[in-house]
């Protein structure tokens, strides 16, 4: 009964507009004054310990890292680049904005910068070259999601963590999952461009390429400038899966080679901005950490009042059958995505669901990849909505004159969700390839 007045009193909280760090907060000092009043240190205490992890330090860093590459104008040199290999399809920008996300989000680990760097060049580009307005929407917010799904990712780093889950597991698990959704999402623009009459042939977005060089001076034009966005992924990476460093240094590494690269190759930065970035990732990485550390608190009064448990037992006494227990997964996490942000839908119900999963016999790393799948939809799928929002703002439309082009894209990441959740080597052929205990 304390557990269920405690939510209602979080969800009251959220409603009535409080920030969702001090809607954790104040929910968990309520019950702590109810239950245990001589012991109010527990707010501190268990606060601090859900921060208190060299895991965790790696969202600074990659935050870090995706702002400095943003300044650099790091998307601007990447699309230049990819546009030379995709100009020649019919639709190359609809594609070209699909593999730039693809590409972008193993730099920054981020949907919200995903969209931001990738939509904010490509949406303008479609409208003039023809596209429908809500149509170039609709493919620059879902493409942007790819940015948490392709590792580096913020939301894996945080489940990881929340779980007891090795994030090099993780990482590589959502890789192949981020490229089917990416083939996917190459497919529906392939059927979309008749529909709305798109008849562009080439990208015409190569403002760093001179036009009458050829097409393979072209490609060395655009290739090195474009050298920077090309390796970091896979000095990342590499570092990560060679042994070189862990997840959490692989941030630092990032941050160290995206200042390099900003000052020396681009000379684009200078002190004074880095400083106005550093201040920005800062804000960014404490909203996010200081509602971890609330979270954690409020996962402790779940874990005291049994609720994971009885949540576990209760849907077990219905059924024990995997197939539709992972289906009522895939349909609260659906829902729960589309009025909650990822990264608080994570931090709240990992903890609760965690019992059931165990109890299943259902691997942690892949019940890690259903979940960002399904929150990663959460993001193009209203109210919420956080990539169509963003994306809406760039194309300057209506959010909801916006939902029948993007529903194809809806359509085809639920497909590729169901086939994540039901086929788990998909996401753990590469761990249990690469990674040895």
């Amino acid at each position: 009964m304390n557990a269920l007045l405690i939510l209602i009193l979080f969800f009251i909280l959220i409603f009535a507009g409080i920030p969702v760090a001090y809607s954790f907060g104040a929910a968990s000092l309520v019950y702590i004054l109810m239950i245990f009043p001589d012991n109010i240190s527990i707010l501190a205490s268990r606060g601090f310990g859900s921060v208190d992890s060299f895991s965790l330090m790696a969202i600074p860093f990659f935050i870090l890292a995706g702002d400095v590459m943003k300044e650099a104008k790091i998307s601007h040199y990447l699309i230049n680049f990819l546009s030379i290999f995709t100009k020649k399809i019919k639709g190359s920008l609809a594609h070209l904005t699909v593999i730039a996300s693809t590409f972008f989000g193993a730099i920054s680990g981020s949907s919200a910068a995903t969209v931001a760097a990738i939509g904010g060049i490509m949406i303008p580009e479609m409208i003039k070259k023809g596209y429908d307005r809500h149509h170039a929407v609709a493919i620059a917010a879902s493409s942007g999601f790819l940015g948490i799904l392709i590792p580096p990712s913020i939301p894996l780093i945080i489940y990881g963590m929340n779980a007891e889950v090795s994030v090099s597991k993780l990482f590589l698990a959502g890789i192949m999952p981020g490229i089917m959704m990416a083939i996917g999402f190459m497919a529906v623009n392939y059927f979309m461009l008749k529909k709305y009459k798109i008849n562009e042939t080439a990208a015409a977005i190569q403002s760093g390429v001179e036009k009458e060089l050829k097409p393979e001076n072209q490609r060395k034009s655009a290739f090195f400038p474009a050298i920077p966005a090309l390796l970091m992924p896979i000095i990342i990476l590499g570092g990560i899966y060679t042994g070189i460093f862990t997840p959490t240094e692989s941030g630092a590494v990032a941050v160290g080679y995206g200042i390099l690269v900003a000052f020396f190759y681009y000379r684009s930065l200078t002190g004074k901005k880095l400083l106005q970035i550093a201040g920005t990732s800062v804000v960014t990485s404490a909203t996010i950490l200081i509602m971890i550390s609330f979270a954690g608190v409020f996962g402790y009064i779940i874990t005291v009042e049994r609720v994971p448990a009885l949540l576990a037992e209760t849907i077990l006494s219905w059924t024990n059958n995997t197939i539709v227990i992972l289906l009522i997964l895939n349909i609260i996490y659906l829902i729960l995505g589309t009025f909650m942000e990822t990264i608080t839908a994570i931090v709240i119900t990992t903890p609760i669901f965690l019992p059931l999963i165990q109890a299943l016999g259902i691997d942690l790393v892949h019940f890690g990849i259903i979940q960002t799948t399904n929150l990663c939809i959460g993001l193009i799928t209203p109210p919420m909505a956080l990539n169509l929002l963003m994306a809406s703002k760039v194309g300057e439309v209506s959010i909801m004159k916006t939902i029948k082009p993007l529903t194809p894209y809806l359509i085809i990441s639920i497909i590729v969700l169901l086939l994540v959740t039901y086929i788990p080597q998909i996401s753990l052929f590469l761990p249990d390839l690469l990674v040895k205990e």
